[in-house]
């Protein structure tokens, strides 16, 4: 009896299938592409019973299964987004192993599940990828609500995945509130800090760090905020804005703060 347990066991050994490399592109900037080919490279002694699938997030959506010597079938999120003509080999049993996406587009987001099987074995790989989508806005902007308190509010539009934003006042975390909601497929963000001004320096540099995790993407807006704003000359009108090369602006109760201000919310929580 152990004798065949023990033959059972080297024959799947001989004849498993394996794995070599997985290719997946991790991160992807959205437009800048016009494909992407996901590759399942394996090998294996024994093709009997051979089938390769794909699955998407987990093993429960399938999205792309192929049964040597039968044509690959595509469902779920990539149903008519992939070239089922594509072969990345002459190989009847592995030409059709790659996935090549046209278009591909942020929604196709996730994780990537490669499943390859046959009577006598199975082996399986997961790999993320991120289509990214850089924002189309990113704002800060400082209000002295009066003598005592300055609000600082940083909203950005139009990215994905999920943004972080991190208010500092000299590199120091500052408690904030957000919000985040998602309009035609992108996320628009908003976060706030209201801080006592008698609490900072004199001069004190604000930060707004943006970050996408997920895409290893960071972007930064710097401000200068004085405590006792420089007294206002005849050559600079106190309402004026500064350059934004020299790095800062003189921030006022000004109409046009104020109505950025809004803006900004009303874009955030329009339904």
């Amino acid at each position: 009896m152990w004798w065949l347990v023990k033959l059972s066991i080297v024959l799947q050994c001989v004849h498993s299938v394996r794995i070599v490399n997985m290719r997946v592109p991790d991160v992807i900037q959205y437009g800048t592409k016009d494909s992407v080919t996901l590759d399942c490279d394996f090998v294996t002694d024994n093709v009997t019973g051979l089938v390769l699938k794909w699955f998407y997030t987990d093993r429960l959506q399938l999205v792309y299964q192929w049964i040597p010597p039968h044509k690959p079938q595509v469902l779920g999120i990539l149903k008519d987004r992939v070239d089922l003509s594509y072969k990345v080999s002459d190989n009847p049993y592995t030409q059709h192993r790659a996935v090549h996406i046209t278009s591909p587009v942020p929604e196709l987001t996730g994780n990537y599940t490669c499943v390859v099987s046959t009577f006598l074995s199975e082996d399986e790989k997961t790999r993320p990828m991120t289509i990214f989508v850089p924002e189309t806005k990113f704002d800060m902007i400082q209000d002295r609500l009066n003598d005592k308190f300055l609000n600082i509010i940083c909203s950005v539009e139009g990215v994905y995945p999920k943004p972080d934003l991190v208010i500092m006042a000299g590199n120091r975390p500052l408690n904030a509130k957000s919000s985040i909601k998602v309009i035609d497929g992108r996320y628009t963000a908003l976060t706030s800090s209201v801080v006592r001004i008698d609490a900072l320096p004199p001069t004190v540099e604000i930060l707004c760090d943006m970050q996408v995790p997920s895409a290893n993407y960071f972007s930064r807006k710097r401000d200068i905020f004085y405590r006792d704003p420089p007294t206002p000359t005849t050559d600079t009108p106190y309402l004026e804005e500064v350059s934004p090369d020299s790095g800062h602006h003189i921030m006022s109760t000004s109409a046009l703060l104020i109505t950025s201000i809004v803006i900004s919310l009303l874009r955030l929580h329009a339904t």
